[in-house]
């Protein structure tokens, strides 16, 4: 979904360079923490859930990620936060596992197109339900901003790849009702071209989403 092409238009050379390398690091330091396995592939399964409705990658890249995210459950060495969204998002996988479980067990190339298909279904309609209670075309973007939001304030998500990932979605135009895109967008840039700001402008992007969390109904 990263489209640094996009988000050139009027900056310094280099813009697609950056995001690249943040994406990348910050990719690699949410996945070295250690007892975070569960909670940041979590939040990475929730939010490609949320994005095959756009058809922005393939059915098995979330299954990937589903069987990931089980291979941590039950593992007592993981942090927990026990909070109603950790809850409803591991409420979510299990109850994905009569449908997906064994599907995602294989390799992505195993898995037949039409098998792909009859699985989308769920994959949609379950994290959607648990999560927001509602599965409604825009239901979709809700779902991703509510996971980066909620995985951000819990600190299993840094703020930058949630404003990114709230960001790049402008490219779908999605209803907007808390008016996120905008200003995450502008967050996003300032965090990738100013590197010495990037303190203050990362606590800004966590009182965006904190003040989002307070106003949204779910």
């Amino acid at each position: 979904m990263d489209r640094p092409d996009r988000l050139a238009e009027g900056r310094q050379p280099g813009v697609q360079q950056r995001i690249r390398e943040l994406l990348d690091g910050e990719w690699s330091y949410v996945h070295s923490l250690p007892g975070r396995g569960l909670r940041v592939n979590l939040t990475s399964f929730i939010n490609l859930c949320g994005r095959l409705w756009y058809h922005d990658h393939p059915v098995t890249t979330a299954l990937r990620r589903y069987h990931e995210v089980c291979t941590y459950l039950g593992d007592p060495a993981q942090e927990k936060t026990h909070t109603d969204f950790e809850d409803k998002s591991i409420a979510c996988v299990e109850q994905l596992r009569p449908e997906v479980g064994e599907i995602a067990k294989k390799p992505a190339g195993d898995i037949p197109f039409d098998t792909q298909e009859s699985v989308r279904e769920p994959l949609l309609r379950i994290p959607s339900m648990v999560l927001l209670g509602e599965v409604r075309p825009e239901s979709y973007f809700h779902l991703i901003c509510w996971n980066e939001a909620n995985s951000l304030v819990e600190g299993m998500q840094t703020p930058y790849r949630a404003a990114r990932q709230i960001a790049n979605m402008g490219f779908h135009d999605p209803v907007d009702p808390y008016g996120l895109i905008k200003p995450l967008t502008s967050l996003a840039v300032r965090y990738e071209d100013y590197p010495e700001e990037r303190g203050q402008t990362g606590a800004e992007i966590t009182a965006v989403l904190a003040a989002y969390l307070a106003r949204a109904p779910w």
